[in-house]
């Protein structure tokens, strides 16, 4: 077992330092706003095939229910701390509380584009996994993890 967990978390800091890795050589040849609109076109991509795949290993369907259990499976696997209000048909909230990707853009010490990435990232990237099982659901990024206290909100509504 704990052999799984190397390989997990050996695979884990591959694919964050690439993304860093790329966003940062990008950024370098031309700029940083550039590297973030590239960037935004590949989290535009990326959760559709992390939602494709987590469905399949979960074997589940569409609908708010197979999102949470998909939601967070992703969440864990990636090491959120995170806390899913209760699933309604009319949604849910998800509140982050530890974010993978704000710990790793701050021991890079690149603080001072948290807000920016958030703001064109994460909405994008979650609306994105989301619709993969309720198409016509809705994601509000109601707060940032990184301007305010610590705890990223998003409200995920479902559209009738």
């Amino acid at each position: 077992m704990q052999d799984q967990k190397l390989v997990a978390d050996y695979f884990r800091k591959c694919f964050v330092s690439v993304d860093g890795l790329w966003f940062m050589a990008v950024e370098k040849d031309a700029d940083f706003e550039k590297a973030l609109a590239l960037d935004a076109a590949v989290w535009e991509v990326l959760p559709k095939i992390e939602a494709r795949t987590i469905r399949g290993l979960l074997e589940t369907g569409d609908g708010i229910e197979a999102l949470c259990r998909a939601l967070e499976f992703k969440l864990e696997a990636e090491q959120y701390g995170f806390e899913l209000s209760p699933c309604s048909p009319e949604g849910f909230t998800l509140a982050v509380r530890e974010c993978p990707w704000v710990r790793h853009i701050r021991k890079a010490g690149r603080e001072k584009f948290l807000d920016r990435i958030s703001d064109v990232i994460c909405s994008r990237e979650y609306g994105t996994f989301a619709r993969e099982f309720c198409p016509d659901m809705t994601v509000e990024h109601a707060r940032m993890y990184c301007a305010v206290d610590g705890c990223c909100r998003f409200r995920f509504q479902a559209v009738r």
